[in-house]
């Protein structure tokens, strides 16, 4: 019975010394290598890297100017405008005066969404290029190299202010909210045509509290944030009186050129001041039927009288603006100005049915002068 004890202590003993022994061998030279390899990917993580992915190109906002004078016609892209010699650009034939369109579908607006999507790829990936060049579209592939990044003193070079590109241009339907003064139009809309019998013409029939009027207008980056453009709007009246067989129509319109100089104050918000120069007025329309006994086919058109009462201004508006972009292609547009009025004549004038301007006695120098405020949808950039 001991000798059979001593055995089993024996193989009890024998096993624990094989499985210390394996222990042994893996602590001794395997796991070294897997805890060194582990502090070194966590020394990576720590460590920021010093290379960055280098495309070899000098690239700007592409301008209204600059696309025509290429005869580019997109609304998106950014121009190339020198390629490093022996860079990736240059091996795969990029040039000057190339426009990248897009990187792996993505369409580029501006340089600094070509910055943003170069830092997601790391030396050594395959991206393939949208190029616009000379009036052709092709797709061209490049292995983006890496390169030591260049280390700066902040102190010597303070960091630039980052500047967002102004847009293109576009156009909308554009609503102007105004208060002009409407004493001297009522009153006339109220009395027109008196002698040829009493009439139910609304009085007060423009609103002394101001009028919606509809119209639109558009513009063009002219180069160095300048926009040059046009813009049209008009609110119309009218009325009938079927015991007087009278009609009237009121016209209250205005429209001229625009000249802005834009402010990004980031990608979304764009802010622009300018001024409109044109011209504008109202019109009153007035036409009656002293006959209206008519008789198929002897129809007459005699004692008929059609009138067209007037006042014109030369236009005058500095207004600002705040584009807030939704989307590459489509913005609201809300806009703040004061419209002023100069008189081309004064009084108010005729225009009979001959065609003939006449001046007309005791007629008032209106005047021509309003707050605008207009919100609407902008479509382009």
């Amino acid at each position: 019975m001991d000798i059979m004890k001593e055995v089993k202590i024996m193989k009890i003993r024998l096993v624990s010394l094989v499985i210390i022994s394996v222990l042994f061998s893996v602590l001794t030279a395997e796991n070294p290598q897997n805890i060194n390899l582990e502090m070194k990917m966590i020394g990576l993580s720590d460590v920021p890297s010093e290379e960055e992915v280098y495309f070899g190109v000098y690239i700007q906002d592409l301008d209204y100017p600059t696309a025509q004078a290429l005869g580019y016609n997109e609304l998106y892209g950014i121009l190339i405008t020198k390629v490093e010699k022996g860079s990736p650009a240059w091996n795969i034939g990029i040039r000057k005066n190339d426009i990248l369109m897009e990187i792996n579908g993505y369409p580029i607006f501006n340089v600094k969404e070509f910055e943003s999507i170069k830092k997601l790829l790391h030396p050594g990936d395959v991206i393939w290029l949208h190029i616009w060049r000379d009036g052709n579209i092709f797709d061209i592939t490049m292995k983006v190299q890496g390169r030591t990044k260049e280390k700066s003193d902040a102190k010597k070079q303070p960091k630039s202010k980052e500047s967002y590109p102004v847009g293109w241009g576009g156009g909308s339907w554009i609503p102007y909210w105004v208060v002009f003064p409407v004493d001297d139009v009522n009153e006339l809309i109220a009395h027109i045509g008196e002698p040829t019998g009493d009439k139910t013409f609304a009085n007060n029939a423009i609103s002394e509290d101001g009028v919606f009027m509809s119209g639109g207008g558009g513009k063009i980056n002219i180069g160095k944030g300048f926009f040059l453009g046009g813009v049209g709007a008009s609110y119309s009246f009218s009325d009938s009186d079927a015991s007087t067989h009278s009609k009237i129509k009121y016209n209250l319109s205005f429209g001229g050129i625009t000249l802005d100089k834009r402010y990004a104050f980031n990608r979304k918000l764009i802010g622009s001041l300018g001024i409109m120069l044109g011209s504008g007025g109202h019109q009153v329309e007035y036409s009656a039927l002293a006959n209206t006994d008519f008789n198929w086919p002897e129809i007459s058109s005699s004692g008929s009288f059609n009138v067209k009462v007037s006042r014109e201004y030369f236009m005058i508006q500095p207004r600002a603006e705040m584009l807030i972009r939704l989307l590459p292609w489509l913005a609201i547009q809300t806009e703040v100005g004061y419209m002023y009025g100069i008189p081309t004549h004064s009084g108010w004038k005729m225009q009979a049915t001959t065609g003939d301007i006449y001046s007309i006695d005791n007629s008032p120098d209106t005047p021509f002068h309003s707050l605008t405020i207009s919100v609407g949808p902008w479509f382009g950039f």
